[in-house]
């Protein structure tokens, strides 16, 4: 299995970008004002309006747990691709060659 850091590093600042657009629309979402509707309807959009905004924080936080998880994986191979490195350096120092 072939991971490129550099990909994986382009995929996780795109999945930072898009938790900031979500935050910035949930807050945007939060700052609308329902006051314009009538009194019949103002509930209901108060209540639209409040989902929405739970549905904006909630992909943001997802958006950046796969930022987070992404940057952890493309660690965990960057590392665990050096420590077989260093194994096999060490275990070239015990191998001779027979003729």
């Amino acid at each position: 299995m072939e991971v490129v850091p550099v990909s994986v590093g382009d995929a996780s600042r795109a999945w930072d970008e898009q938790h900031l657009d979500l935050d910035a629309a949930a807050t945007q979402i939060a700052d609308a004002d329902p006051s314009g509707f009538t009194g019949n309807v103002r509930g209901a959009a108060t209540r639209f309006l409040t989902q929405w905004e739970r549905h904006a924080e909630s992909l943001g936080t997802v958006s950046e747990q796969r930022a987070d998880a992404l940057r952890t994986t493309v660690s965990d191979y960057v590392t665990s691709d050096e420590a077989t490195r260093g194994d096999l350096v060490r275990l070239a120092s015990y191998l001779h060659e027979v003729r």
